[in-house]
């Protein structure tokens, strides 16, 4: 645990690892390295993780398990002003992208760490670019081979997206 309120000005280095991290799922971080720098300003305190790990993790076209080497730098500024939780509701400029709402007084490096390496890795994660995914009929691997299925075959457009496309809207009125 860090505690925010006994940083001193020069800030506090730390530095770590771990043989493995599940994530959600089936997804898991190993071999984690890291490295943490929070350094107190003001009221608020400036966060910078930085790391690298192994993401095991499937395909989301084919539902392979694969591996995939994951490095991520993040900076930060942990705020406690309550009244960036309020501004909420208002547009955020650029600079209030890089605030985070910390009203704690204590940071659990292991699930700060954790969380980082969450934010970065991909939404949709592909084994490899020519992946070809699932026959969406029989569910076979395209990557092993073609199956037997007929190819998908394109229905007529039903009566009222026909409709919809002969549809003119005058949006200057």
């Amino acid at each position: 645990m860090i505690e925010l309120t006994k940083l001193g000005a020069e800030g506090l280095r730390l530095e770590g690892q771990e043989a493995r991290l599940p994530l959600e799922g089936q997804d898991a971080l190993r071999e984690i390295r890291w490295q943490l720098f929070a350094l107190p300003s003001g009221s608020d305190v400036f966060l910078e993780v930085r790391g690298e790990a192994i993401w095991e993790c499937a395909c989301s076209r084919c539902l392979e398990p694969f591996e995939q080497h994951l490095e991520i730098s993040s900076q930060f500024l942990g705020s406690k002003d309550a009244d960036l939780v309020a501004r909420g509701s208002h547009a955020l400029g650029t600079q209030d992208l890089d605030v985070v709402f910390l009203p704690e007084q204590e940071i659990d490096e292991l699930a700060l760490v954790r969380e980082q390496f969450m934010l970065n890795v991909p939404m949709h994660p592909v084994c490899k670019d020519e992946c070809q995914g699932l026959c969406p009929r029989c569910g076979k691997n395209w990557n092993k081979g073609r199956c037997t299925c007929p190819p998908e075959s394109h229905t007529e457009p039903s009566a009222l997206a026909k409709a919809l496309s002969g549809l003119k809207l005058n949006l200057e009125s």
